[in-house]
């Protein structure tokens, strides 16, 4: 068996085609600006990098919602070790471009050792990875950073389950141990729960059909282990994470939110006729945002699939099995989808913590994984065919029959195109994705009939289909340099009490975006909005919070007169009390403020309120406590003092003590597998 390197060179040529685009910010001086790129994910890791370089906490930040517990919310991966590592050693612009495109270069690189560990060969190993790599939900995601992180560690995982439940060497399989629990750990710090869900949903998936192959179910009490201890070892952000989320809007959310976002079954023409829609998707219910609502992923896994079932007979009993188990998870995962519209969600969204989960539209990921593979499986059994080892041999009706797809995406086409209905796209638009199934379709014919070129075209040509969908939905905004974003506005004062702020949730300057040019927010934009009494937009908020400016839609600056002083002093009424108070610190998590009083008042600041605050002063711990509900705030004795307040929540050292344990626990567990290896291994040597 010959390795077919001009479809080896096609597929890394495709590759590099599809990541080039993606790395192209990072050569220029330049970052990707859409949607939560520019709202949060950049302005979070400026905060990030700055909190790092500086020394101060990275727990808390008091630039957006007047402090808020930046940890807990999650989706930065402060402690993820990857993360810290970029973000400590590079400037801002190299961190955060690196971070976005290790992500795809992780998905390739896993996605090729799980089908490798399939007993792939190399070539469709390659082939598959690219199609997952940048398969179209990975793409049109690119701007949920952290939710593509966490994909990425999908093949990963099965990977890693699959040496733990196949390979009888006790070294080895003790390291496999520890390889699922510190994936899993690794895709908990990174602070998207969502995404963990979908891992383990295809964890489970892959074990049970691994382990119907051996016919031993007792084993799946190893990756049930190695996920237990994977969860201990993310407790370190999971704990704080089920903080934030407690104190967040999210604990009230409904089950209706839980449905947002379904996927409405007519989306399902994307797959037959990807541009059939005027705005790529449809979207009844929500906003039809078409990163959410864009499903297909190239034309040559769905051209697979008839492919395989016509060729059934032709393929090993073990290939005929996965690619069943695969179809069953793609359609559990596109039933899922739908969301209100298949019913199935509805049932999960009685589960606590699912209930908050939004978007099941995106359980689409697992459908466009488990057609990659289907894709790799279709490539395999082309060589097969042209290197002559395929039995039965190729019959005309096999051969021909996947034109089927091409002249059902014709009819679609057809018929929607010329629907009055303004959902629906021009002939001329509808076009464009009937040729990409249209050769999709006759690349693998003539395949299949053994033209020497085809494989390597049908490489060429999957890559180009992948781009067209979505690196050209990653270039809708062109990249820009980081001082751009800000540099029209005005800066804020040098005192930190000049710099707070309150941005608009839409227009120029929205969201967090005007941290990057030093502003404290009084307003913010994150996934676990804080509760708050006040309300966060409210005039109260503001005033308490001690605004300072506000910005309009189009990027004007007002001032807000009304805002209270940074710290203050207040009787047992509420007003203000007579004393002098100085702010001599004034760090994310970290605040000095130096009082003199001649009465009992409660020093009041315009920090938000979390009860991971503590204080202090020369006598000892002070209580503190929240003023107006929503502002830090502590009881001071008469006299002269220096009050300190730190952030340490307690949720950060419960989940520091989960880790701990789950790290003793993994070393317990492999312990005690290498003790039975070796136990076993001599007894074998004494009979």
């Amino acid at each position: 068996m010959t390795r077919d390197r001009a479809l080896i060179l096609a597929i890394a040529l495709g590759s590099l085609a599809l990541v080039g685009p993606l790395a192209w910010p990072l050569v220029n001086g330049r970052v990707f600006v859409y949607n939560d790129l520019i709202w949060f994910h950049l302005p979070a890791r400026h905060l990030y990098q700055q909190a790092l370089r500086g020394g101060d906490s990275l727990l808390w930040t008091p630039a957006i919602f007047s402090g808020f517990y930046l940890h807990g919310e999650g989706q930065i991966g402060i402690l993820h070790p990857l993360h810290l590592l970029l973000y400590s050693a590079l400037p801002l612009q190299a961190a955060f471009n690196l971070e976005l495109i290790v992500n795809y270069v992780a998905a390739f690189g896993g996605m090729y050792w799980f089908l490798r560990r399939l007993q792939c060969r190399i070539e469709p190993a390659l082939f598959g990875a690219m199609l997952f790599a940048f398969s179209g939900f990975n793409l049109l995601h690119h701007h949920h950073m952290n939710m593509v992180a966490t994909v990425a560690h999908l093949p990963w995982l099965l990977a890693a389950a699959d040496v733990l439940l196949n390979d009888g060497r006790p070294q080895v399989r003790a390291g496999a141990c520890a390889a699922v629990a510190g994936i899993l750990a690794s895709e908990l710090l990174l602070g998207f729960p969502q995404g963990v869900w979908w891992n383990a949903l295809a964890l489970t998936w892959f074990a049970v059909y691994r382990v119907g192959e051996i016919g031993r179910w007792r084993l799946l009490i190893r990756p049930a282990v190695a996920s237990l201890i994977g969860v201990l070892l993310g407790g370190i952000q999971l704990v704080p994470s089920a903080d934030a989320a407690a104190h967040s809007l999210r604990a009230t959310a409904t089950r209706e939110f839980a449905l947002t976002y379904s996927l409405h079954p007519l989306n399902v023409l994307q797959l037959w006729s990807p541009y059939a829609f005027t705005g790529g998707a449809y979207g009844p219910l929500d906003y039809p945002w078409f990163h959410e609502f864009g499903i297909y992923s190239g034309a040559l896994p769905l051209v697979a699939l008839p492919w395989l079932w016509l060729r059934r007979r032709a393929l090993t009993a073990a290939r005929r099995r996965l690619a069943t188990a695969l179809v069953v998870l793609a359609a559990v995962a596109l039933i899922l989808a739908f969301g209100r519209h298949g019913g199935v969600d509805v049932l999960l969204t009685y589960l606590p913590v699912l209930q908050s989960l939004r978007a099941p539209t995106r359980y689409i990921v697992l459908t466009q994984f488990a057609l990659a593979v289907v894709g790799a499986i279709a490539i395999e059994d082309l060589l097969a065919i042209r290197e002559g080892r395929t039995d039965p041999p190729v019959t005309m009706r096999a051969v021909w029959s996947p034109l089927i797809l091409g002249l059902l995406s014709l009819l679609v086409t057809a018929l929607f195109s010329r629907a009055r209905d303004p959902i629906f796209a021009g002939p001329m638009h509808a076009a464009a994705g009937l040729a990409f199934v249209l050769a999709a379709t006759v690349l693998l014919v003539l395949a299949a009939r053994r033209m020497p070129w085809a494989l390597a075209a049908l490489a060429v040509f999957t890559a180009f289909d992948l781009g067209a969908w979505g690196i050209r939905f990653v270039y809708r905004e062109r990249p820009r340099t980081i001082e751009s974003l800000t540099q029209a506005i005005e800066a804020p004062g040098d005192a930190v009490a000049d710099s707070y702020a309150a941005a608009p949730a839409e227009g120029r300057y929205r969201s967090d975006l005007l941290v990057l040019r030093g502003y404290r927010l009084t307003s913010g934009y994150v996934a676990l909005y804080p509760s708050s009494r006040n309300g966060l937009d409210t005039p109260a908020f503001r005033r308490l919070s001690g605004t300072r400016w506000v910005f309009s839609t189009d990027g004007v600056r007002t001032p807000a007169p009304d805002g209270v002083a940074r710290a203050r002093l207040l009787d047992s009424t509420g007003h203000e009390a007579p004393g002098r108070v100085e702010v001599v610190t004034d760090r994310p998590g970290h605040i000095v403020v130096r009082v003199d009083t001649r009465d009992r008042a409660v020093l009041a600041l315009t920090e938000r309120f979390h009860d991971g605050w503590s204080a202090a002063d020369a006598t000892g711990r002070r209580p503190v406590r929240a003023v107006e509900g929503d502002f830090l705030g502590s009881v001071i004795d008469p006299g002269v003092s220096r009050v300190e307040f730190r952030f340490m929540p307690r949720s950060l050292l419960w989940g520091a003590s989960v880790t701990v344990a789950g790290a003793a626990l993994l070393a317990l567990v492999v312990a005690v597998m290498l003790r039975g290896g070796a136990i076993r291994s001599g007894e074998s040597g004494n009979l």
